[in-house]
């Protein structure tokens, strides 16, 4: 299975911030191969090292903590919760329409994954609408 099908595979979403401390704390445990994809930034050509794989997680661990206003998860969702070999995590202050469904749904920041990452802003981002004055008014 490629990156892509990966992205769009089926994950566990985690509700409860316990299972998500569970979580972060076990890639703590297992730093080793991992790339980290913030989707803001430039796209990873390699792993990262454990240290900073583990400082990476540290400071996501701490926006979630900070930013994160409910009473839990809900923003990290998980390929297999025993053995993750692939991790989205949204920002807390950028979640847009998650309810339902939405015709650009926000992008995971963070992607953590073992194997090398894709453009997925270029495959899945929301796509540049016309610019005009008819078009920024009425949708055809």
């Amino acid at each position: 299975m490629d990156y892509f099908q990966q992205f769009k595979g089926r994950f566990l979403g985690v509700m409860q911030l316990d299972d998500c401390d569970t979580l972060l704390q076990t890639l703590i445990q297992n730093p080793d191969n991992w790339y980290v994809y913030d989707t803001l930034e430039t796209m990873p050509s390699s792993t990262i090292s454990a240290d900073n794989f583990i400082t990476k997680i540290n400071n996501i661990k701490a926006i979630i903590d900070e930013d994160h206003e409910e009473r839990y998860c809900g923003i990290v969702y998980v390929d297999d919760l025993k053995k993750p070999s692939f991790v989205k995590i949204f920002h807390p202050k950028n979640l847009g329409k998650t309810c339902g469904s939405s015709e650009n749904p926000p992008m995971p920041q963070w992607l953590i994954t073992k194997e090398k990452p894709m453009d997925v802003i270029v495959e899945f981002g929301p796509k540049e609408e016309p610019k005009g004055f008819v078009s920024k008014y009425l949708k055809f």
